[in-house]
Order: C-alpha cells, then sequence, then structure tokens
C-alpha cells in the first residue's frame, strides 16, 4: 500500500525550533527558555476545581463560553457584554480561530520582527502570507514606521500584534499605538492582538488596545497571568460583535467549547480574590527579576539589556551567534531561546525566562557565569 499523502498545507511545517531545541537538552536541565510561569497554580483556584469536580455535573457549555464568565471577562476589560467575546481553549485556540475567520487564501497577514514564533506557521496553515514589519533593534526595538507604512500592501488584510511583547517584554507606546490604528484605519487593516502577558507588569499595568477606537480583536488568557498553562483558558473580545460573530462559529468546529471546569474556574481567577492572587504572582517575578538584574550587574555588566515593562522575560545582547551560544549552554544543562528563532532582528539576542523556582533560577544563573558570552 502507498503512503497516504498528507495535505499540502502541511509541507514545509515541521516540529518548532523550540522542540528541537528543548530535544537537545539532556534530562534535568534548568529550562529558563520555555515561555510558561513555572509557579504554582494559586490555591484559590485549585480549590474551586475541587469544588468543580465534587459537584459533578461537568458538561458541554455554550459554544462561546459561559453567559457568567462572558460577562466576568467583559467586566474585566470595563466594556458592555453584547456577544463580543468567545471563551476558548487557551490563547493559541483563539489565535487560530481568529486567523482561521478572517484569512483567505494570498492575504498579507502584518507581523512583528521580532515576534512569537507560532504565527509566522498559523498564517501560513491558513495559506495567508506573512509579512514582516522591523522592531529596531538599535534603538530598544522601537516600532520602525517608515518600514511598518511600507509593508501595507493592497493585500493587508490583518496586522497581527502581541503586546506586551514576546520576546522583547516591551510594550509599545501610546503614541506608537495611536499611529498603528490610525495606519490600519485608513487601510482598513483589522488589528488582532495577543495581550496575554498584559497583568505580569512590572509598574503599571499596560493600556489594553481594547480600550481605543477601530477594527480591533484582543486575545488573552490565564496561562501566564495566573500560571494556569495546563488549564488551557482563553478568549478573544471586541467592542465590535460582529467581529467575534465568526470567531465563535470557527471555534464551535473546532473544539465545541472550552474546558467546562476551567470555565468555571476562570471565573474565580478573574474575581477580587483571584486577582489578589495574582498580584502574589507577579510581586514573586518582580523578585526574580530583581535577583537576575543583581547577576548581570555583578558578573556580566557589559551585556545590553532590554528593559521589560510586563513579561517574565530578560532580552540580552550578546558579542557573538546566539544560537552557538544556546547549543553551547544546552551542553552545560541549561536552556535559553535565541533571539534569532523570533526573527532575524532578534539575531545575537537571548530570550531568558526568570519565572521559575529561585533555586533553579540561582543554578540557571551560575551556569551562564561559567560560560564566556
Amino acid at each position: 500500500m502507498k503512503p497516504i499523502k498528507y495535505a499540502n498545507r502541511i509541507d514545509g511545517l515541521e516540529k518548532s525550533e523550540l522542540r528541537k531545541l528543548f530535544d537537545k537538552a539532556p534530562i534535568n536541565s534548568i529550562n529558563l527558555g520555555l515561555g510558561e510561569i513555572q509557579f504554582a497554580t494559586p490555591k484559590i483556584i485549585t480549590d474551586k476545581a475541587i469544588d468543580v469536580i465534587k459537584q459533578n455535573n461537568i458538561r458541554y457549555t455554550p459554544n462561546a463560553g459561559l453567559p457568567d464568565l462572558q460577562k466576568t471577562i467583559s467586566h474585566y476589560y470595563n466594556i458592555k457584554l453584547n456577544n463580543n467575546v468567545c471563551v476558548t481553549t487557551g490563547a493559541e485556540e483563539a489565535i487560530f480561530a481568529s486567523l482561521f475567520s478572517f484569512i483567505d487564501p494570498g492575504d498579507e497577514v502584518l507581523i512583528a520582527n521580532p515576534t512569537y514564533i507560532a504565527y509566522k506557521t498559523i498564517i501560513k496553515m491558513m495559506d495567508g502570507i506573512p509579512v514582516e514589519f522591523d522592531l529596531n533593534p538599535e534603538q530598544e526595538f522601537e516600532l520602525n514606521r517608515k518600514d511598518f507604512s511600507n509593508k501595507i500592501t493592497s493585500k493587508t488584510k490583518i496586522l497581527l500584534l502581541n503586546n506586551p511583547s514576546n520576546p522583547t517584554g516591551k510594550c509599545f507606546t501610546e503614541e506608537e499605538v495611536d499611529f498603528i490604528i490610525s495606519k490600519c484605519e485608513e487601510n482598513n487593516i483589522l488589528i488582532i492582538v495577543d495581550e496575554i502577558y498584559r497583568e505580569l507588569y512590572t509598574e503599571k499595568r499596560p493600556v489594553s488596545f481594547l480600550e481605543k477606537n477601530g477594527k480591533i480583536i484582543v486575545i488573552s488568557g490565564l496561562s501566564k497571568s495566573h500560571c494556569m498553562s495546563g488549564w488551557r483558558i482563553g478568549w478573544t473580545v471586541s467592542n465590535d460583535p460582529d467581529l467575534i460573530k465568526p470567531i465563535i462559529v470557527s471555534h464551535q468546529y473546532i473544539c465545541t467549547c472550552a474546558p467546562h471546569i476551567s470555565q468555571e474556574v476562570a471565573i474565580t481567577a478573574l474575581s477580587e480574590d483571584g486577582m489578589n492572587a495574582q498580584r502574589e504572582i507577579r510581586r514573586e517575578l518582580i523578585a526574580n527579576r530583581e535577583v537576575t538584574q543583581d547577576f548581570f550587574n555583578q558578573f556580566l555588566p557589559d551585556i545590553p539589556i532590554l528593559q521589560n515593562t510586563s513579561s517574565p522575560y530578560f532580552f540580552f545582547r550578546v558579542n557573538n551567534s546566539d544560537i552557538t551560544l544556546a547549543d553551547e549552554l544546552i551542553k552545560n544543562g541549561l536552556i535559553i531561546m535565541p533571539g534569532s528563532l523570533f526573527g532575524s532582528n532578534g539575531k545575537q539576542w537571548v530570550r531568558l525566562n526568570y519565572a521559575i523556582d529561585k533555586k533553579k533560577l540561582a543554578k540557571g544563573l551560575h551556569i551562564i557565569k561559567s560560560i564566556n558570552i
């Protein structure tokens, strides 16, 4: 029997470079590369999950999510609930369902360089064309407005951003946001913004794009903010219900609904008590950030570090190849993320995730100290 031919859209799609990197690592390596908050899920959340399980009534929910959770999400953004929320199986599914709902073959989607690794691949899976615009590494990854404008064509359908940025941890300034929205309105471009890192701010919570006018869809979830990566709960939300309507249809056929138990727990996570627990996570993150900053100040004072405002990442520049450094560190039992994987503008930059147990963080930093970077 001949091999079954897989779909043409799978051609060129391989295991991500991130996973290839992880596969090289020895067992028990310290992982400062994974984009996960490696703290315990708050007790108020796990206790709620136990209560829900004991009720023994975990069923399908409405496709767009439990009405109480939709209401809670609308309150979080301080907007009126009007069929404008779709609860999803994590933010990644929200991204997939949103792009699936709006991309036709040949449509161009603007993405930043550097940006989250998965965006480009998901766009290609929809037969869309990813088009990169520059965040300038020589100017602390500020938006290159001229390049952004030049990349817009008659085929540009969507702008897909993450704000705060993965990998840099920076947020777009108010002026940059206004410029982006103005250009997109001028050219009838849908804006989709992934705000998954918004609650991990160091001083001031970033402004949500949802507070602005325009054709805007915001994506977020609880994986990062509440250490709930395994619970798979996210959402899409917009001021315009017509933008969410097709996403609900796509979501319905992708997975029917987000997990019932996770939806119930999400209501608690976004409650006043749940957000108090989230603040404890943020305090722990800030403490780890200070430990990491002190380490660089003491042992690697000449290494340029981008000052993040809202993420668990240090993004720092190295003198030589970021890929070579990552390979060398892996041999020594430490995983970090080469900036090149996020785009060509990440070349010679490295992303380090400090959202991990303090003892493991200290051990990982010690390995960095032992290598000439």
